[in-house]
């Protein structure tokens, strides 16, 4: 689930500082290949946003409510630091995706013409008992 993300044209690995600068845009040019790949994150980082939000009311509820503590500082502490954590890892939920009309099309292939090439010998029989007729009959 978390990984930098990658060209779908030639398979190269972006960094974390590039991954995190695409979330900016649109799309990305790659500069190995030089083909243009659309940008996807929003619905992968609103899924984890779901998730740390109900893990941070979850961890507050408990923190307020089973510490007599008379400061709000240990929450306020924690939900920065789960917003930090956060923020860092969603540059790795950035992928890439291609373009219709980018790729390159297939190169033709030779076709093998010996394969299908019809022998000469269809129409060779062969005999039921081959030592008929010899010594050993």
């Amino acid at each position: 689930m978390f990984k930098l993300p990658e060209c779908p044209y030639c398979g190269k690995k972006l960094g974390y500082k590039a991954s995190a600068s695409l979330m900016s845009g649109k799309t990305m040019k790659c500069r190995k290949c030089g083909k243009l790949s659309q940008v996807k994150y929003r619905a992968r980082c609103v899924k984890l946003a779901v998730v740390f939000a109900a893990l941070l009311i979850t961890l507050n509820t408990l923190m307020l409510f089973s510490e007599n503590n008379k400061t709000l500082l240990p929450n306020i502490i924690l939900t920065v630091g789960v917003i930090i954590i956060y923020l860092a890892l969603t540059p790795l939920n950035v992928r890439l995706f291609e373009i219709e009309g980018q790729r390159d099309p297939e190169p033709k292939r030779k076709k093998n013409r010996r394969r299908h090439k019809k022998t000469k010998y269809n129409e060779v029989e062969f005999d039921e008992n081959p030592l008929k007729g010899t010594t050993f009959d």
